[in-house]
């Protein structure tokens, strides 16, 4: 397979497409880099904070640039989300997963052969096939949640480590990696893994003042349920409550419906019609709180959160500030708080990795690397300074004047 089209389209073409299909009247500006570097061939990493933007960087490239795009995904919720989004436009988007029917599947295929399929989602396990089944030319590449590389790639979803060999049986498309949050060598990590060259960087600051964060040790399940409950007495707005696990979601939104309140489940385990059924009522204010395990919010647009609570401890700074972030994306005052027990830093352990053998090729580093990532989670849940702080210096940017967390005191009455 080969990339197509020598001669690339201009900003005027892209600007076109994004007023007439998202209605918008121009491009941010790292929006702008991302795209440009698309229209002109060029590799990119693009790691924009939640909320900024960043499908729109490849969604935009791909209703301009003559051949395919395809879209490398985490998460079947994520790119059938994504797909009826676009299709809501008129874009001519698919998926393919191994939970289609076989009919299905075949139907993509043929659509995908015959020219009928303009951006393409699926799974880093299915880029292989693809090479070499489609038969179609790639103009983009794009890995959505890149981050996926280093914190999955090692052991979890060893395939996301296979992404640069898989780009070489596509012809080494322009590739563009996207992430909210990382770390400079996470960043490097994805760089070197996909095998980008010269890439076009945009690393846009990690700080979103209009998010308060707090954090409050717990004594007991019961304590931090009954303080969960307080905060969702004062916020009547949008909510989404992060738990470490399905039963846990399942559990809470149990108990936060006998109290009283608006609040179901959302988890992998559930049926893939009942969960889009429940992220529609979500969207359309129907429910006001959604429990939900890590795989709720990727590449979601539901900007008037104005809360989202952890009980629990994420294993990484890069979860949780991803996580959190999915609250004020419309830029108005948020509350970002985390309810924990001492208990958590055992499970975030856990969920870390740390008490499994990690594979001899690159282990010592992925093991450093995670632990340096609880420490700082603990460093954050303990400290006694600022909390955002800790957040941003683990991502390598330096904080200024707090804007708002609950040990420094201002913006407390949120």
């Amino acid at each position: 397979m080969g990339v197509t089209a020598p001669l690339r389209p201009g900003m005027a073409s892209a600007r076109s497409v994004l007023r007439r299909v998202w209605g918008y009247e121009d491009f941010r500006h790292h929006q702008r880099r991302a795209v440009l570097a698309a229209l002109r061939g060029r590799d990119c990493l693009a790691v924009l904070p939640t909320g900024g933007g960043k499908s729109l960087c490849y969604q935009v490239p791909a209703m301009v640039l003559p051949g395919l795009t395809i879209v490398v995904s985490p998460l079947i919720s994520l790119m059938q989300d994504q797909v009826a989004a676009l299709r809501r436009r008129g874009v001519a988007a698919a998926y393919l997963s191994s939970t289609q029917p076989r009919s299905v599947q075949s139907a993509v295929w043929t659509a995908l052969r015959s020219g009928h399929v303009r951006v393409l989602y699926l799974a880093p396990e299915r880029l292989a096939q693809l090479a070499a089944r489609s038969g179609r030319e790639v103009s983009l590449l794009a890995v959505d949640e890149a981050h996926c590389i280093s914190e999955w790639g090692h052991d979890f979803r060893p395939h996301y480590r296979a992404l640069g060999r898989y780009r070489q049986m596509l012809g080494r498309p322009p590739t563009m990696a996207l992430t909210a949050t990382a770390t400079r060598s996470a960043r490097d990590d994805v760089v070197r893994v996909l095998g980008l060259r010269r890439p076009v960087r945009i690393v846009r600051a990690f700080d979103r003042a209009n998010l308060y964060f707090a954090a409050r040790r717990c004594g007991t399940e019961p304590e931090r349920l009954r303080a969960l409950a307080a905060l969702l007495r004062g916020c009547p707005a949008s909510t989404v409550v992060y738990v470490p696990t399905r039963s846990r979601a399942d559990g809470v939104a149990a108990v936060l419906g006998r109290w009283g309140f608006s609040a179901l489940p959302y988890h992998a385990g559930l049926p893939g019609p009942e969960r889009r059924a429940l992220l529609e009522q979500f969207l359309r204010g129907q429910v006001t709180v959604m429990v939900a395990t890590n795989a709720f919010g990727l590449g979601i647009d539901k900007p008037d959160v104005r809360l989202v609570a952890h009980l629990g401890i994420p294993p990484r700074p890069e979860a949780y500030f991803q996580e959190a972030g999915r609250a004020g994306r419309d830029g108005k005052p948020a509350r970002c708080v985390m309810l924990w027990l001492p208990a958590d830093l055992v499970l975030a352990r856990h969920l870390a990795g740390l008490d499994a053998p990690v594979g001899a090729r690159e282990g010592a580093t992925v093991r450093q690397a995670r632990l340096a990532g609880l420490r700082a989670m603990q460093r954050y849940v303990e400290t006694r300074g600022c909390r955002r702080r800790v957040l941003l210096h683990y991502l390598g940017e330096r904080g200024g004047r707090c804007a708002g967390c609950d040990r420094c005191g201002c913006q407390g009455d949120r």
